[in-house]
């Protein structure tokens, strides 16, 4: 580890009160951030703390520093709105209060816009524009004898802002990335292998994981160094792991190997190289049917490997905000109760994701909103992490704390407001092996509050449209839903035979059909739970008093613009559904068609038909179709932009490699 820094810096929460950036280096230094006019910067507006600095920086391994540095404005007046800004970092001596530039001039340039100094932003009074975007998998370009690989489209985003990075009128102050950062359960082999490397590199030493329940140090634990190249999956199985991913052969494991994920991803700064190269493999042990996956996964990473500088400029000048889903941990993530109740109870799988959680708090969480994570869970990720001694006492209080943590959803005082939703730790689970509400009392009791907060801080009306990040559609595309929804009722048709009900009440797995269709289908859509769905439409309309939205979604691969609406009884919720996805994972070449050609329909209902009046709910939805091409659907990937006037979308367009699809609303 050469490189003071080695990620970022990445732009985080910006409001008029604080502008947050974070970034990781390879030792612990004494860095400040200063907030200066972009057109004089000798004007200073604001700077970070040097006595606050300990609890602005975290040491996740021997040579990983994760940094977040909060730059309060210089008066009470805040930050001013519409302005171009720029931020330095600097390293002090704190001896002599000299100061010297963390980013040399060279270093400066791959990271700023046009002649700007530094890395730029604005915070904006009413929000013009915004992306988002979900879903990138280094090796998901498509690939065919027919189409090449595809860029990550989140570099169309840096592309978007060299062109507009002086005229605030166009240029988006606002990135939501909206689940899937990172692939922790599918990762390429050739990207793996240089990833297991430098995981030690930067934690400093040989992580293992549990094996068994039990205090005694000497207690069984797994070396995944042992495991070989592409034979994780069967790894997971053998120690019943509980997980489920059918493309884990290379599943990340431990907290480093994630954290190196997530520099990769991030834009590559120390610029690792994959394993290019399958001679370069030789000399390690490695599974059977490695070559061929090496060989199918070789050409769209590198695709995506020639954008990583392209994301890194992007994510340092963009307000950058993250929820997580289930791939930043494992495919299926608590997609069921059983899923639930597996991964708990085996001491690897909660290892597992423990370590998932810690490091998407160090390199997407805590950036978001700050103020979310108490002393407690800070305390207990970094004392694991630096733990070499296997103390179970500090092991149970790390898995305890990032489990049951409720702090990831956050809001953003932006007109109009945000809320980031999170769908993934706060289900409930009615059946064990059913499709679960996504939301359970509690986490709609948080929306409630997060609203009141908004509430309180800026001008609330009637007429406001806030929007509402759900990771999965909460409109979903009504051809695939009626598929999955008509699986689930024959399938629970089926356990509804007295003899299969016998079989699975005599090995105690009532509902098993059911979950293994579940997990098959992929079936956790809002819908998939009706009564969830409800409840949570109910909340927003009924408890929140919101009479229009906009949901921002991603998870599905394929993106779609819809106009929709929701009854209940004498309540009526208008809302649009923005789906932006896969920034790198397209479907191949027979799900495209399918999706493109199911299109043909553009509108769909579903609801209830309750005797009594109270009961009774209905949703409608019309897909959009692109002012210049016609599609309903798209397939390829994209970077979404959102348009807004007045605090309401206008427009929402979809940035491809082949051009831009505009939706208007």
């Amino acid at each position: 580890m050469e490189a003071k820094l080695i990620a970022g810096p990445i732009l985080r929460r910006t409001t008029t009160n604080r502008v947050c950036v974070w970034l990781a280096t390879s030792r612990q230094m004494s860095l400040q951030l200063t907030i200066v006019d972009a057109q004089n910067i000798a004007t200073e507006f604001g700077q970070s703390k040097l006595d606050k600095l300990g609890e602005q920086c975290v040491k996740a391994g021997d040579n990983l520093y994760v940094y977040l540095l909060q730059a309060r404005s210089n008066t009470s007046d805040g930050y001013q709105q519409d302005k171009l800004m720029c931020y330095r970092l600097d390293e002090v001596n704190v001896e002599n209060n000299s100061r010297t530039p963390l980013l040399s001039a060279d270093e400066l340039q791959k990271l700023v816009y046009g002649s700007l100094p530094y890395p730029s932003f604005f915070i904006p009074s009413k929000l013009k524009r915004l992306l988002h975007g979900s879903c990138r998998k280094p090796h998901g370009g498509f690939h065919s004898e027919n189409q090449p690989p595809m860029p990550d489209a989140l570099s169309h985003g840096d592309t978007l802002l060299r062109e507009t990075c002086l005229n605030l009128e166009k240029r988006p102050p606002t990135l939501l990335l909206t689940g899937d950062q990172i692939y922790a359960d599918d990762v390429s082999l050739s990207l793996f292998a240089m990833l297991r490397s430098q995981s030690i590199a930067l934690t400093g030493k040989k992580e293992t994981l549990p094996l068994e329940d039990g205090g005694a140090p000497t207690a069984p634990r797994l070396d995944p160094s042992t495991i070989p190249l592409h034979g994780r999956k069967q790894a997971l199985s053998d120690q019943d792991s509980g997980f489920s991913s059918g493309e884990s052969e290379n599943h990340l494991l431990t907290f480093g190997e994630y954290a190196a994920m997530y520099i990769y991803a991030f834009g590559n700064l120390p610029a690792w190289q994959p394993v290019w190269e399958w001679q370069s493999l030789q000399t390690m042990e490695i599974a059977e049917g490695a070559n061929k996956a090496f060989e199918e996964q070789l050409a769209p990473l590198r695709s995506y490997h020639k954008t990583l500088p392209d994301i890194r400029r992007l994510l340092a000048n963009i307000s950058t905000y993250m929820i997580f889903d289930d791939h930043d941990v494992t495919d299926d993530w608590n997609i069921t109760g059983n899923w639930y109740d597996k991964v708990r109870t085996s001491p690897m799988g909660r290892r597992i994701v423990s370590n998932a959680l810690a490091a998407y708090w160090c390199f997407q969480a805590w950036g978001n909103d700050p103020d979310n994570f108490d002393k407690d869970l800070i305390l207990s990720i970094t004392q694991q992490l630096n733990d070499r001694a296997y103390d179970y006492d500090i092991g149970e209080r790390y898995d305890l704390h990032t489990w049951k943590s409720r702090g990831w959803g956050f809001s953003i005082p932006s007109e109009p407001p945000i809320i980031a939703i999170d769908s993934r730790t706060q289900r409930q689970y009615e059946n064990k092996y059913h499709p679960a509400q996504l939301l359970d009392r509690y986490a709609l009791d948080w929306l409630r509050v997060e609203w009141a907060k908004l509430k309180t801080g800026q001008t609330i009306t009637g007429d406001t449209c806030p929007v509402l990040v759900a990771t999965t559609p909460v409109i979903g595309y009504a051809i695939v839903e009626y598929m999955q929804r008509f699986a689930l009722w024959l399938t629970n048709l089926i356990e509804s035979y007295r003899l299969i009900q016998m079989l699975e009440q005599l090995v105690k797995k009532e509902g098993y059909l059911t979950g293994k269709v579940v997990n098959w289908l992929d079936a956790e859509s809002w819908n998939s739970n009706k009564i969830g769905f409800v409840n949570f439409m109910d909340t927003i309309s009924k408890r929140m008093e919101i009479k229009q939205c906009v949901y921002l979604s991603g998870d599905v691969h394929y993106a779609f613009t819809a106009k929709a609406s929701f009854k209940h009884a004498d309540l009526k919720l208008e809302c649009h559904q923005l789906t932006s996805t896969a920034l790198s994972n397209e479907p191949d070449a027979k799900q495209s068609k399918f999706l493109k050609k199911a299109a043909s329909s553009e509108t769909s209902n579903h609801g209830n038909w309750a005797l009594c009046a109270r009961d009774r709910w209905k949703t409608e939805a019309q897909l959009l179709k692109a002012e210049n091409s016609g599609l309903r659907v798209v397939t390829e990937c994209n970077l979404g932009l959102v348009a807004f006037e007045n605090g309401k979308p206008v427009s929402h367009t979809l940035l491809t490699g082949s051009g831009q699809l505009v939706y208007l609303l």
